[in-house]
């Protein structure tokens, strides 16, 4: 009885140890593979356990395959290092990767650990990842290839084991593997393979294509493998920019950073400040793909090159919509409903994405311009774009109504949008729109994009950014004071004039022949008349005309008279009332960008002197009239130079300090408020056409050729009543070449001799 409790304790006892022995290997296999004795050869060992357990699971237990980075990622890419360099190289790299917050993983083989343990040791010091590479290529997929790849898999375990204390958790390969390498892994205690989106070789590339040809065309998860080669000092630098250029793609952390260096705003354009000859057709809401066909169809009809606006979701969702715009030649933009983030930071992040987006996903790298998908911009967009440094952008024109949807002709919604009498589209003007609404034909927003373009547009439709990168034509409105002309600059303010004012206007006053008695110029006495120019000539040796237009006017009118102009090669003066300049600055600059003079016809039209009689007799001004008179001069000019101000015209600014005074009137105290102001001359002319009265384009011309002479002053208009002017002028020019061929008058501005 005695004996059968001693055994039974013996049992017991042996039973708890080759437990305790049983549980020690467990925790032993999970770190490396089993040894079987303490003096056997650890590679041996574990290159015989592994081959067991392949044999034992064989295909059917395998690694997993980890072919693209975590999606939690925020930076584009995450590092595989293939090889080692010395210990410099190494401590150098590290330290990059650490100042970037890259996630990286050193892979090496069982030579490579072996050979330079000093590296492997700061490697696994700073706590960098540390796996096995399997370089060898060629077939994967058989029995006798995952035991090459076990030994190797093993060797390097070993090797790393022994620097580290840590056995490796990943394998890295450069091909695709079949199930037997994966299984090969697995027994080899590597739970994960990595397979790298693209390997490149460090010492076949500059700093410049580490950086700028491969980060900025990676896609995001990229897993990007680096071979080490022999890792010079050199090439760390190298690798050190591609660190930092890798954590500029955390497009959160560099949409927070430009945040916090500094708040801008974007207030939203509603036109391209520019002289060119074109406007933007924009367009915004994809989803409907037979109305952007009909769209498409337009803008070829009318050849035209639209700009359409995506958000990132529709760069998914709507990719073969997308790649169709592209296709047929048109720009993007990118739209956001900024409503629908929580901060500034938010939606200038989701900008950084769409633009990263377009620019990997589509190969789409011109700069781009940004909208609200719906509605007003938000204070949260117009920050995130100025600070961003993104054109934001609202229209002149928003095209689609509510109270449109249900509408299927296109004529009522133009009519009422843009009326005829409004006058053409502007250049710059950017006209918008919104796709997916109309709710019972998929051919209207087509119809009315080529009936906009036929019947309301003089210009060439061209995407909105190539508008702003045309920079022959572009121009800052308004002008800061930097870029205004020194001669331009402040020129206009009361206080100039000095001495004899009869003396100041005889000289410097260009009349016209019916403004020449007392009830025409109050103020003056019967000798201070006398002395007065009255034919409205300027003397010159060159056989000069001076033609003149007044007013103001839209984009037809004013085009028109330049395109005539310009075919003859004759130059004009321009008198602008320029209280609806602001409505159309890019019409301003076009006049003298075309190399025109412009000069004032006050603000608002203000006269000279007090009509009393049907004009047939006139007063004086008041000092209170004189006080505001003086403003409306101030106020006219600054205006013309905050738009033209930079503008020279061979050596002359194209804004000239000559004065044409409304409807010709001229009293003594308006004519020296002027002069007073700083304004050169003061000048009327030798015939004035009334072409607002015209009844024909012939006669007008005729009228013309009457009147000509050399030092004549023609007094004609821009505004959109003077419908012959254009034509006439044609005419006019023509008959002019043609007759005085020998000996022919030439058209020159007023500066040209007057300043």
């Amino acid at each position: 009885m005695l004996i059968r409790k001693q055994l039974r304790t013996m049992l017991l006892l042996l039973l708890v140890i080759a437990s305790g022995i049983g549980g020690g290997l467990y925790v032993q296999a999970q770190k490396a593979p089993p040894l079987e004795a303490a003096y056997a050869d650890p590679v041996t060992l574990g290159i015989a356990e592994a081959n067991a357990r392949y044999a034992a699971g064989g295909a059917n237990s395998t690694a997993t395959l980890y072919d693209q980075a975590d999606a939690s990622l925020t930076q584009k890419a995450e590092l595989a290092f293939i090889g080692l360099g010395d210990e410099a190289f190494t401590a150098s790299l590290l330290t990059a990767i650490a100042q970037n917050g890259v996630k990286a993983t050193f892979y090496l083989t069982g030579s490579e650990a072996a050979g330079n343990t000093g590296s492997l040791a700061l490697i696994a010091g700073s706590g960098a990842s540390i796996g096995v590479a399997l370089l060898e290529s060629g077939a994967t997929s058989d029995a006798l290839a995952a035991k090459r790849a076990i030994s190797e898999f093993v060797r390097a375990g070993v090797a790393i084991q022994t620097v580290t204390g840590i056995w490796p958790t990943s394998a890295l390969v450069l091909t695709a593997p079949g199930d037997a390498l994966l299984a090969a892994a697995y027994a080899a205690y590597l739970p994960t393979v990595t397979l790298p989106t693209q390997t490149l070789t460090l010492e076949a590339l500059s700093v410049a294509e580490l950086v700028n040809d491969k980060v900025t065309t990676l896609p995001r998860r990229s897993l990007l493998g680096i071979q080490i080669g022999g890792g010079s000092i050199s090439a760390a630098a190298g690798l050190s920019a591609l660190c930092e250029a890798l954590a500029a793609t955390d497009l959160g952390a560099r949409a927070a950073a430009l945040i916090s260096a500094g708040e801008t705003i974007s207030e939203p354009q509603r036109r391209i400040y520019t002289s060119e000859r074109a406007v933007a057709f924009t367009f915004s809401g994809l989803g409907n793909d037979a109305e952007l066909r009909a769209v498409l169809d337009a803008l070829e009809t009318v050849g035209g090159r639209g700009t359409f606006f995506v958000t990132r979701e529709e760069l998914t969702t709507q990719e073969v919509a997308v790649r169709r715009i592209l296709d047929a030649g048109h720009a993007l933009g990118m739209a956001i409903q900024a409503s629908g983030f929580s901060s500034t930071t938010a939606v200038l992040e989701e900008l950084l994405k769409t633009e990263e987006t377009l620019q990997t996903a589509f190969d789409y790298w011109e700069p781009l311009a940004v909208r609200p998908s719906f509605g007003s911009a938000t204070t949260a967009l117009q920050t995130a774009c100025g600070t961003g440094g993104y054109l934001l952008l609202t229209a002149m024109t928003n095209v689609v109504r509510t109270e449109d949807i249900r509408l299927t002709d296109p004529a009522p919604i133009l009519a009422a949008l843009l009326p005829e009498e409004q006058g053409m589209l502007q250049r710059g003007a950017i006209i918008h729109f919104q796709m997916r609404q109309y709710q019972r034909s998929d051919e209207l927003l087509g119809s009315l994009v080529q009936l906009i373009a036929s019947e309301r547009n003089l210009y060439a439709i061209k995407p909105v950014m190539a508008l702003v990168q045309n920079t022959k034509y572009t121009y800052t409105y308004p002008l800061t004071q930097a870029q205004i002309l020194p001669e331009v600059w402040g020129k206009i303010y009361p206080g100039q004039l000095s001495g004899s004012v009869i003396t100041a206007i005889s000289t410097r006053y260009i009349g016209i022949d019916w403004v020449a008695s007392s009830a025409f110029l109050p103020g003056f006495t019967a000798a201070e008349i006398k002395r007065l120019d009255k034919r409205g000539l300027i003397p010159n040796k060159q056989n000069y005309v001076f033609l003149t237009f007044d007013d103001w006017g839209t984009d037809q009118p004013i085009t028109e008279l330049l395109d005539v102009l310009n075919a003859h090669n004759a130059k004009a003066t321009f008198f602008v009332r320029t209280q609806n300049v602001v409505y159309n600055p890019n019409l301003l600059r076009a006049i003298a960008a075309e190399g025109h003079t412009l000069g004032s016809h006050t603000h608002t039209h203000y006269p000279l002197s007090n009509d009393e009689g049907n004009g047939r007799k006139f007063s004086e001004l008041t000092q209170e009239q004189v006080n505001e008179l003086k403003q409306d001069l101030v106020t006219s000019y600054d205006l013309l130079a905050s738009i033209v101000g930079d503008i020279k015209i061979g050596n002359k600014p194209a804004l000239s300090k000559i004065f044409r005074p409304p409807t010709l009137a001229a009293g003594k105290n308006g004519l020296a408020a002027v002069l007073d102001c700083g304004f050169t001359y003061v000048v009327s002319g030798s015939y004035t056409t009334q072409d607002y009265k015209a009844t024909s384009a012939a006669k007008l011309a005729s009228d013309l050729q009457k009147n000509t002479k050399s030092g004549a002053v023609f007094i004609l208009h821009m505004s959109d009543n003077s419908i012959y002017t254009a034509a006439a002028l044609d005419m006019y020019l023509s008959e002019m070449e043609r007759k005085y061929a020998d000996k022919p008058y030439r058209f020159v501005s007023l500066s040209e001799v007057l300043e």
